[in-house]
C-alpha cells in the first residue's frame, strides 16, 4: 500500500508540474497568435459598409442598474460557497471519524471541530470569488488557521504539543496551497492550468503506472525490455516507458478537452464553480492520500463530500439566479498598460458581472481574465483565426453569438468581439450600440491615443447609452479627452478620479456604473483624495 501511495502522489506532483509548464507555453503561443491575428488586415470587402456605421442591434427590455440588488447578490453568493465550505468540511469530518480516526471517536462536538477545520478552502474561496491578490488570500489562509489552531487547542481530548498541531494543520493545507499556486498564481498561466490540469493529470497517471510495471518487473524482465535498454540505453529507455502511454491517451484526454468545452458553452458549469471544484478535489486528495497506507482504500471516502458541489450548484440555480433584465456593460481601455487594466477587471469587472453583461474588444491585457475552456481549445484545435471579425457582417454574426444568459450560478459572462486592425472600428460601433453603460479607463491616456479619441467620440454621439464612466489619473490628458466629448448629452459622463484602486475607490466606481448617488446621475466629475 505504502507504494501505492507513493506513486498517486508522485502522479498528482508530476500531472501539476506539467499542467504548469504547458500552460505557460500554451498562454505564450496564444498571446502571440493573438497579436498576429490583430495586425492582420484582411482585403477590403466592397460589398460591406464603411467603418464606423452603427450595425443595428436587437431591441431589447430596459435594463435597470440597481446597486442595492448587485450588493444583495454578492452577499448572498459570499454566503452560498462559504455555506458549501462547511457543508463539505462537517462531511468530510463524519467520514473521516467513522472510517480513518475510528468510530468511537464520533461525537457531534468532535464532528463539528473536525468539520470547521477541514473546511479552511473557505478562505481560498473568498479570495477566489473577491479576485483577491494571491498574497492576501494567503493571509485569509494563514488568520484562518490562527483561528484554527485556536480551536483543536482547546477541544482536543488531551493535551497536544503546539507543535504537533501545528505539523498536522500545515499537512491538510501544504500540499493544496502549493498546488494552488503552481497553476493559479501566475497572472501568465492562471487561466489556462485549471483547464489543462485533468488532462495531465490523466497523462501523468499513466506514466507513473507504465514505470511502476517496469519497476515491479526488473527482477525478471521481459525480453522486450531488455532489448529495449540495449538499444537505446537505460535513461532513454525509462523515458520512452514513461511516455508510451501517451500515445494511447492521447485521443482519450483529448476527447476530455472537448468535453469540458462542450460542458461550458452548454452551461453545465460557471468558471468559478470549475475553479471550486478542482480546487477542493486537491484538498481533498491532500486528506486521502496520507490515510491510505493505514487504513487502505476506505480512506477514498474522504472523496465523497466533493459531489456536495455539483449537487449545490444545481440546488442553488433558483435562488442564485439574477432578478430582471440585465443591463450591459462595454469596457474600453488604454492598451499596453496590463497590470492597471487586470486590477480594474478583478475589482470592478468581477463584481458588475453579479448584475449584467460584460463586453469588450479582445486584446492581450486581459487574456488571463476572460479566456475560458472554449477559447483554449479553439485555439489548440488551431481555429483561432475563425473567432476573428473581418467585416461589418461578420460583426453582427459575433455579436448574435454572444452569451448573454446567465450561469447556472448567477454571474454573466464576458463576452470578446475579435477584430483585426481594420475592424476594430465596426465592432466598436456595435458593441457600443448594444450596451447600456460603458466603462473606459483612461488613466495614461495623451492626445496620442487616436484609438481612444475615436472611441470617446463614438460615446458622445451614440444615441443609447445611460451612462459613461471615465476613470482618470494626474497622467490623462482630461482637456483633449472632453474636447473629444463635446458633443455628449448632458448626465451621461461621470469622471471618477481612479488613481489608486483601494476599495473605497472600487465601490465608488460600481455605484456610478450602477447609479448610485446624486453624482453619478448629473455628470459631474468625481473627485476622491487619493
Amino acid at each position: 500500500m505504502e507504494m501505492n501511495t507513493g506513486a498517486i502522489l508522485t502522479a498528482m506532483v508530476l500531472g501539476v508540474l506539467l499542467t504548469g509548464a504547458a500552460s505557460w507555453v500554451v498562454s505564450s503561443l496564444y498571446r502571440r497568435r493573438m497579436l498576429a491575428l490583430m495586425r492582420r488586415s484582411p482585403p477590403p470587402d466592397p460589398a460591406q459598409t464603411v467603418a464606423g456605421r452603427q450595425v443595428p442591434f436587437q431591441v431589447r427590455p430596459a435594463a435597470t442598474l440597481d446597486l442595492n440588488a448587485n450588493q444583495r447578490a454578492s452577499w448572498r453568493y459570499l454566503f452560498a460557497v462559504s455555506a458549501l465550505s462547511l457543508l463539505i468540511g462537517l462531511t468530510q469530518s463524519v467520514l473521516a471519524l467513522l472510517f480513518i480516526y475510528g468510530a468511537e471517536l464520533l461525537s457531534v462536538g468532535r464532528a463539528l471541530t473536525l468539520g470547521v477545520v477541514y473546511a479552511w478552502p473557505m478562505a481560498l474561496t473568498w479570495g477566489l470569488v473577491r479576485r483577491w491578490s494571491w498574497l492576501r488570500t494567503l493571509g485569509a489562509i494563514g488568520l484562518y488557521l490562527l483561528a484554527m489552531l485556536a480551536l483543536t487547542l482547546w477541544r482536543s481530548i488531551s493535551p497536544q504539543p503546539l507543535t504537533t498541531s501545528l505539523a498536522w494543520l500545515g499537512g491538510l493545507v501544504l500540499m493544496p496551497v502549493v498546488v494552488t499556486l503552481v497553476i493559479g498564481a501566475s497572472g501568465r498561466i492562471r487561466a489556462v492550468a485549471p483547464y489543462l490540469l485533468p488532462i495531465f493529470m490523466l497523462l501523468a497517471a499513466s506514466s507513473v503506472l507504465a514505470l511502476q510495471r517496469m519497476v515491479s518487473g526488473v527482477e525478471d524482465p521481459p525480453a522486450w525490455v531488455i532489448a529495449l535498454v540495449g538499444a537505446v540505453g537505460a535513461w532513454p529507455a525509462i523515458v520512452l516507458m514513461a511516455l508510451s502511454p501517451w500515445v494511447l491517451l492521447a485521443w482519450p484526454a483529448w476527447a476530455l478537452a472537448r468535453a469540458l468545452a462542450r460542458a461550458y458553452r452548454a452551461k453545465r458549469f460557471s468558471d468559478l464553480w470549475y475553479l471550486l471544484a478542482a480546487y477542493w478535489l486537491v484538498v481533498l486528495a491532500a486528506s486521502a492520500l496520507p490515510s491510505l497506507q493505514g487504513v487502505g482504500w476506505i480512506a477514498l471516502t474522504q472523496f465523497i463530500p466533493w459531489l456536495w458541489i455539483p449537487l449545490s450548484a444545481w440546488a442553488l440555480r433558483g435562488w442564485l439566479a439574477p432578478r430582471g433584465a440585465p443591463p450591459t456593460l462595454l469596457v474600453l481601455r488604454v492598451f499596453q498598460q496590463d497590470a492597471a487594466v487586470q486590477t480594474l477587471f478583478d475589482r470592478v469587472v468581477e463584481r458588475w458581472r453579479l448584475s449584467g453583461n460584460t463586453v469588450l474588444i479582445a486584446g492581450t491585457d486581459l487574456l488571463s481574465r476572460t479566456i475560458d475552456p472554449d477559447d483554449v481549445f479553439t485555439f489548440l484545435n488551431g481555429r483561432l483565426a475563425e473567432r476573428f471579425v473581418a467585416n461589418e457582417t461578420q460583426v453582427a454574426e459575433r455579436l448574435r453569438d454572444f452569451d448573454l444568459a446567465p450561469d447556472p450560478d448567477g454571474r454573466y459572462r464576458v463576452n470578446e468581439c475579435y477584430c483585426f486592425d481594420s475592424t476594430w472600428q465596426q465592432a466598436l460601433a456595435a458593441l457600443v450600440a448594444q450596451a447600456d453603460v460603458v466603462l473606459m479607463d483612461l488613466r495614461g491616456f495623451q492626445a496620442r491615443n487616436q484609438g481612444c479619441r475615436h472611441e470617446l467620440g463614438v460615446l458622445a454621439t451614440a444615441p443609447r447609452l445611460q451612462r459613461v464612466v471615465l476613470l482618470f489619473d494626474a497622467s490623462t490628458d482630461r482637456s483633449t479627452a472632453l474636447a473629444d466629448l463635446a458633443g455628449a448629452p448632458a448626465g451621461r459622463v461621470v469622471w471618477v478620479e481612479a488613481g489608486r484602486l483601494e476599495q473605497k475607490r472600487v465601490a465608488q466606481i460600481v455605484g456610478a456604473l450602477l447609479g448610485a448617488g446624486a453624482a453619478a446621475g448629473s455628470g459631474e466629475v468625481v473627485e476622491t483624495a487619493r
